[in-house]
């Protein structure tokens, strides 16, 4: 079980979780691993055959997200909410928001990729990254975007919510939830400034993921939210 499912099966035993949405499954390594009783799946090219795994408990949107979330009840929630979608921080944003909407005060939202390995790994498009890596003679083939700004984003426009980013176990992995229990000062105060930044930027402001370790981030989520 590859460590994602196994975070987010730990929330979701600590939580009592009921239902559980992933955003971008690709192959389906996460979703079906995923110990929720009710589980929504949303990719609009899944690389895997589905139809053996829907049930009346498990349902697969072939669609975007954006249409995803257009189309849902707008009274629909989700106990733990899992973004794994295009890797760029205009499209996280929206799937991030969208979240939000349907969520409720003890839902927990996972956000893949926060932290990017290098700077080939920061850029938001793919195929550059490939590139560059490739011409400086690097076979690494990770790829986490840009989407290390929506965790500024929500540093800066999000007051209500607290978060902490997982590192050393697995991919980075940024866990948000609802409290007021995390008071700052907003550092770019600009959504401009936020959506133009830089892997140095990042690195100069990397205190603003508040990583740890996960052990300690699971056990922030659950004491607040319990």
């Amino acid at each position: 079980m590859n460590p994602s499912a196994l975070r987010i099966n730990r929330l979701a035993e600590m939580l009592s979780a009921k239902s559980y949405v992933e955003i971008g499954v690709q192959s389906g390594t996460t979703f079906l691993d995923v110990n929720v009783p009710q589980r929504t799946a949303v990719d609009p090219n899944f690389a895997f055959d589905y139809t053996p795994y829907i049930s009346s408990s498990v349902s697969f949107r072939a669609e975007t997200s954006d249409h995803f979330f257009s189309t849902i009840d707008r009274t629909t929630t989700y106990d733990l909410i899992f973004i794994d979608g295009l890797h760029q921080f205009e499209q996280v944003a929206r799937d991030f928001t969208n979240s939000i909407i349907h969520s409720h005060p003890r839902s927990v939202i996972i956000l893949d990729d926060t932290e990017p390995n290098d700077i080939y790994s920061a850029s938001p498009n793919m195929a550059e990254t490939m590139k560059f890596r490739r011409a400086a003679g690097h076979q690494d083939d990770s790829w986490h975007g840009d989407v290390y700004k929506i965790v500024f984003f929500i540093h800066d426009f999000c007051p209500a919510l607290d978060y902490k980013t997982i590192v050393g176990s697995g991919n980075p992995q940024t866990i948000v939830w609802r409290s007021n229990n995390f008071c700052r000062k907003p550092r770019f105060n600009s959504l401009e400034a936020i959506s133009r930044m830089t892997y140095y930027q990042l690195m100069e402001n990397i205190d603003i993921l508040r990583e740890s370790e996960e052990g300690a981030v699971l056990e922030a989520v659950i004491g607040e939210l319990t």
